[in-house]
């Protein structure tokens, strides 16, 4: 009789961990998908292509192990890019900055000589 009733705990156990494996897979792989697409928004930039990576983001989180179906919404704005993923109990958000290749150029270039600059001047 006792056996029975510890081997029906450490079931019930193992089964309870399986089930938050499952819950924990897929919303961390949701999270990264969801990152992923801001990504590739982020960069490409275009209307319709923002579409495009939705689309695949969405293709790519289906079917989720245990909460169910997949959906992603990114909204573009002047200074940033907010994306929303959700699964059945699950939502997630994240929020990125616009991505300014040229920004980023000019700063190192000056960053490059001041330390040029520094070098000169036996510092």
């Amino acid at each position: 009789m006792e056996a029975a009733i510890v081997f029906s705990i450490i079931f019930l156990s193992v089964a309870a961990m399986i089930q938050e494996a499952y819950y924990l897979h897929d919303t961390i792989t949701g999270r990264m998908i969801l990152a992923e697409t801001m990504e590739k928004i982020r960069y490409d930039g275009s209307g319709e292509a923002a579409a495009v990576f939705e689309g695949e983001g969405e293709r790519d989180g289906n079917p989720r192990l245990w909460l169910g179906t997949y959906k992603i919404s990114v909204e573009q704005k002047a200074q940033s890019v907010t994306g929303r993923a959700g699964a059945g109990d699950w939502e997630g958000s994240i929020e990125m900055k616009t991505f300014y290749p040229e920004l980023f150029l000019r700063r190192y270039r000056a960053l490059s000589e001041l330390g040029r600059g520094a070098d000169e001047a036996g510092d």
